[in-house]
């Protein structure tokens, strides 16, 4: 466990002030221009988390980083994914690694890392105006080389945390589905400031089923 003391969380603080401006949740998802015309092809996900952390916070100001909650939280995360998506033929494919395997991984997830950080400013920021009007398009740049080793077709990757205090909670996810050329089909948001708590199995389940709400394979 790590502890700072520290104002306010980065992450994601455009969608943060809106959770708190607009109210108890935020659900929000954007979709490729091409999306029913490409998603189907999705089948065989591979779930590559990123930056899914647990916080303590006491009434002091001082924020601690729970590595044990956090790997609860990340298992449960991936299990609602993989138990919601098995109804809309998705299989997840288990995360098997080598060490070239991993290193390419971490490559891919910083690359993500700087376009979700666009993403989500375009998204929340002064700029959504120009993304709606030009449509949600946001690559990474082909992935099909990584995908096969790991006998993929896409990769979902999730971000978010879980603050947790004596006055309450604030919980903020996002999902995002890219295809094998990198195209980022799918993009979702989640926040609340009341209720959830990711280590409980059912309490992911209910974030991952709105964040996959305007995911659907069928064409049209």
């Amino acid at each position: 466990m790590s502890s700072t003391r520290i104002n306010h969380f980065t992450y994601p603080a455009i969608a943060c002030l809106l959770v708190l401006i607009t109210g108890c949740t935020l659900s929000s998802y954007n979709t490729h221009p091409q999306y029913s015309a490409r998603i189907s092809a999705i089948k065989n996900p591979v779930v590559l988390m990123s930056d899914v952390n647990i916080y303590q916070m006491t009434s002091d100001g001082l924020v601690t980083l729970r590595d044990d909650w956090s790997a609860v939280g990340r298992k449960n995360i991936e299990n609602a994914i993989s138990q919601n998506l098995k109804s809309r033929q998705c299989n997840i494919k288990p995360l098997v690694t080598n060490t070239h395997a991993s290193q390419a991984i971490e490559e891919v997830k910083a690359l993500y890392k700087l376009v979700h950080k666009t993403m989500d400013q375009q998204a929340f920021g002064p700029s959504q105006t120009n993304t709606k009007k030009r449509g949600f398009q946001y690559s990474l740049g082909s992935m099909e080389t990584i995908l096969q080793t790991l006998g993929a077709d896409a990769a979902i990757f999730v971000t978010g945390y879980d603050k947790i205090s004596a006055g309450g909670r604030k919980s903020m996810l996002d999902l995002a589905i890219a295809d094998s050329s990198g195209t980022i089909l799918y993009y979702s948001v989640r926040g609340t400031i009341k209720g959830n708590d990711l280590r409980d199995p059912e309490s992911a389940q209910l974030m991952v089923r709105d964040l996959l709400s305007g995911f659907s394979r069928t064409k049209g």
